[in-house]
């Protein structure tokens, strides 16, 4: 007979629900040849942008993009598959491993009478520009950075010998060598790209199968946003200097060419992306979210122009990625374009707002998760993020949340339910504002499993 719960029951780990895993099952076995397979995709993968500053990385991709510029693929095609075929290999790998998984399952953790060292939980710096950043972190923004500049010292290297077989004239050797110098930087950032998108993808199959929500991956994305804009700007700023040594700043800047590269969507590209970069300082989106908010839709500006900037073949680098994004962006499009009925609205008596939505029986969630939240009665287009407050052992066809009063949205959504509440015919005018609700929500988001009740201590 299966086993029912109370609406009134509280969500305690109950030992007996815990499982313990198999010695040895086929799907398990499946999950681990992909879990290997995409391990070893991605270490490739890193492996090739790794290499790619080298000159005999260089001439493996004229070599191979060569060869393959008659088969199907063509010129783009190739440096596709090299360098965006992998990222979305593992994606597909992802999708493949979380279906043959099923429903996940709890499983008790281990305890051990000596500590044990996890690179994901380790803390290395604790005060610091970064925050708190664990081990695990630590090795990746060490990895960005030597990379960066084993990058400059390679490609200096390559624009050092190429500079005499160009056969310039000596007094022209320094604006070349800048106009190189800028080449060069725009290619690491297309590589840093390449990154950037992917931990702000919030239906993330990559980031569900390493088990990393993608609230705690944005700050990833803060991180390589600062690196990729500072180096746009350095490729921007020595192209400026290049030209202006030449007297020709304002018509390369102007310049719109069929074939190659195009400067004009370049400056444009760059130009919204400092936009961006700016107004997502700390202090600006602090004090101003809106602003940074509003701002940041810029990014559809910046890769549109930065694809005609450098065209399909050199933008093939960093597409697997900002395909990847899209996707989940289209798919969070199609779901928060419906409504939900909103159940309820209850204004208690310490000013906090519970709404009550009706939620498909499919739709799962846990404890911990958080949803976005659209009510076009107040705003079209603000969404608010708000952890789920119900249990989701309570009912499978709803979800509620509490909404505390902390700005401007939220004091209009309590002004409306508490009118409703205090006026004559409670119920009905109630029942009316409910219908009258038009609510999107976006999510659920967060861990897959609720993570905290495998621990045996937790502290509130």
């Amino acid at each position: 007979m299966a086993k029912t719960h109370s609406a009134h029951e509280p969500l305690l780990l109950n030992h007996a629900d815990v499982k313990n895993p198999p010695r040895f099952a086929p799907s398990a076995f499946v999950k681990w040849v992909l879990n290997i397979a995409m391990w070893l995709l991605f270490i490739f993968w890193v492996a090739i942008i790794f290499a790619s500053p080298s000159e005999s990385a260089e001439k493996f991709t004229r070599n191979w993009t060569r060869a393959a510029s008659g088969s199907i693929y063509g010129f783009s095609g190739s440096l596709f598959l090299v360098y965006s075929g992998p990222i979305l290999a593992v994606a597909f790998l992802a999708i493949a491993s979380l279906i043959i998984a099923g429903e996940k399952e709890l499983q008790l953790k281990k305890t051990s009478k000596y500590p044990r060292f996890r690179l994901r939980t380790f803390p290395i710096l604790v005060d610091g520009p970064f925050g708190v950043v664990s081990a695990a972190e630590f090795i990746g923004i060490c990895l960005f950075v030597v990379f960066f500049f084993w990058a400059v010292y390679g490609y200096t290297l390559q624009n050092l010998n190429l500079l005499p077989e160009l056969q310039v004239p000596s007094e022209l050797k320094g604006i070349v060598m800048l106009e190189l110098s800028g080449l060069r930087f725009g290619s690491i950032g297309l590589y840093f790209l390449a990154f950037l998108f992917l931990p702000i993808t919030r239906g993330s199959v990559l980031l569900s199968i390493i088990d990393v929500p993608f609230e705690q991956a944005t700050r990833y994305h803060v991180w390589l946003g600062h690196l990729t804009m500072f180096v746009f700007t350095l490729h921007g700023l020595f192209y400026l200097i290049a030209w202006g040594l030449q007297g020709r700043l304002l018509h390369e800047m102007l310049e719109w060419k069929d074939y190659g590269v195009a400067n004009l969507p370049g400056v444009i590209s760059l130009l919204a992306g400092l936009l961006m970069w700016v107004t997502s300082l700390s202090p600006v989106r602090k004090k101003q979210f809106e602003l940074f908010f509003y701002t940041h839709q810029l990014y559809i500006v910046f890769v549109i122009f930065l694809a005609l900037h450098v065209g399909d073949f050199v933008f093939s680098i960093a597409a697997g990625g900002i395909f990847l994004f899209v996707i989940d962006r289209f798919l969070r499009f199609c779901q928060s374009r419906r409504t939900v009925d909103v159940i309820s609205a209850t204004c208690l008596p310490c000013g906090t707002v519970e709404l009550v939505f009706s939620k498909p029986a499919n739709l799962q969630y846990n404890a911990l998760s958080f949803i976005f939240l659209q009510i076009r009665e107040l705003s079209w287009l603000q969404w608010h993020p708000f952890s789920v407050s119900s249990s989701p052992l309570a009912g499978k066809n709803h979800v509620s949340v509490l909404i505390k009063v902390l700005g401007e949205w939220t004091a209009k959504l309590r002004s409306n339910v508490s009118d409703k509440s205090s006026a004559e015919g409670e119920k009905e005018l109630l029942n009316q504002f409910c219908s009258n609700i038009t609510a999107s929500v976006e999510g659920p988001y967060g861990h897959e499993l609720p993570y905290h009740l495998t621990y045996e201590l937790r502290f509130c």
